[in-house]
């Protein structure tokens, strides 16, 4: 086995300021083919496609966090801590 592991840390500078993405090999090689021959235009461009996607996977992970506390609050029967009251005698 191994111990190089999957995921492999990339920095990318965006205009506010650098992020730090775990990628695959293929991301990876893929990001270092398009950023060797890329123009000031394209590489503004892709910054701000990359910085759009870097928020919506945020959003996304904090709904899916969201969800799961609200699946799993559901699921629990919550009784309050203490001796149960006593019943009257009919």
């Amino acid at each position: 086995m191994s111990n190089k592991s999957r995921y492999q840390k990339v920095e990318v500078d965006l205009p506010s300021g650098r992020r730090f993405l775990y990628v695959g090999s293929n991301v990876r090689s893929a990001l270092q083919e398009l950023m060797s021959n890329m123009s000031l235009y394209h590489g503004v461009r892709l910054s701000e496609v990359m910085e759009a996607m870097y928020e919506q996977g945020l959003k996304d992970g904090r709904k899916e966090i969201i969800e799961r506390i609200d699946r799993i609050k559901a699921g629990v029967n919550y009784l309050p801590p203490g001796r149960p009251r006593k019943r009257k005698p009919r």
